[in-house]
């Protein structure tokens, strides 16, 4: 194990019996790999004598409601201003920066420590409690490590039936079941290990992939044929309304896993999807390839991610223009090759 994620675990076992507490943070829509590297690391640390808490801003969404532990979460109401005097560790799970906690920002920012677990590329932050490894798959993987390591240390079973099925829907959840190019050596063993505990791998892919509603089916329908393409099929970009959503009674959930259906588009070398959200923000999810830098292109709007998955955020433009805007830069830069 390195030094950093060594250093997290010290961290960690030097509040064992102490009265104050690690508050766990996912962050903002959470997904699988979040909450399930999350609610593994939380019964890890209670069962080791670490006080810990795990606030969301959020309601779980429905496609994660599958999940054990759930009744652990603190939400809403319960992220009360007295939480922060009894908050000695933030520790960001999935994430790197605070402002990815939403309304929970400024409670992160108001712990005597900030660490952080994360696979995305960030060179924002280093050093400290700053765990960043690109290389990993998923944060289920690298919470797989620390709690290992924090059971090694403490003399405990910390991978129970439990953890094992969190563990196991974090690491499918962001590696699409073993199937995206991120999977590596170091996921299948993270996995076998997994599976040594009575997992029930097909419902966690059933749960998470293949479930769907008719409202999201009508939905995909429709933006899969307004979806344009451009440069001879090398560039897709699909739009979504709120008034889109709202015409098949669907919502912002039901939009997960469109952009992989569109990068699956033979010749395509980019997929876009913009979705509107309620402030009037346009969210961007982005799927590259080995011609197409993802984390590149995001990262000249401000945003980030894989070289193959990224996302950014757009503001005071209309739908029509931020496509036009996408369309513009990306052709450009597929141009180029």
């Amino acid at each position: 194990m390195s030094s950093r994620p060594a250093q997290i675990a010290n961290r960690l076992l030097a509040l064992r019996g102490q009265p104050g507490e690690v508050f766990l943070y996912p962050h903002i829509d959470t997904d699988g790999d979040a909450l399930g590297s999350s609610l593994a690391l939380l019964r890890s640390l209670r069962q080791i004598d670490v006080r810990a808490r795990l606030l969301l801003d959020e309601p779980v969404p429905e496609r994660l409601k599958f999940l054990p532990a759930l009744d652990l979460i603190e939400t809403g109401a319960e992220l009360a201003a007295e939480c922060a005097a009894k908050q000695k560790l933030a520790l960001l799970i999935d994430c790197a920066e605070a402002e990815r906690t939403g309304r929970r920002r400024a409670l992160v920012e108001q712990a005597e420590q900030i660490a952080a677990i994360d696979h995305h590329i960030d060179a924002s932050q280093s050093g400290g409690l700053f765990w960043i490894d690109p290389t990993a798959a998923a944060a289920g993987e690298m919470v797989f490590d620390l709690i290992c390591q924090l059971g090694k240390t403490a003399r405990a079973e910390l991978i129970d039936d439990t953890n094992a099925f969190l563990l196991m829907t974090a690491v499918v959840s962001d590696t699409g079941s073993f199937i995206f190019s991120n999977t590596s050596a170091r996921t299948f063993r993270v996995a076998a290990s997994l599976m040594a505990r009575p997992v029930d791998l097909r419902q966690i892919t059933y749960q998470l992939f293949d479930l769907t509603s008719q409202e999201r089916l009508r939905l995909m329908g429709r933006l899969f044929t307004d979806a344009q393409f451009y440069l001879s099929g090398r560039l897709v970009l699909a739009t979504a309304s709120q008034h889109l959503l709202d015409e098949y009674g669907a919502t912002d959930q039901d939009l997960d896993g469109v952009i992989n259906h569109l990068r699956n588009v033979g010749g395509v070398e980019a997929a876009f999807l913009i979705r509107e959200m309620n402030d009037s923000s346009l969210r961007v999810s982005i799927r590259g390839s080995d011609s197409f830098n993802a984390a590149e292109f995001a990262g000249g709007f401000g945003g980030g991610g894989h070289r193959k998955a990224a996302g950014l955020v757009l503001k005071g433009l209309t739908l029509a223009e931020a496509a036009a805007l996408i369309r513009d830069k990306a052709g450009e830069r597929l141009s180029k090759r």
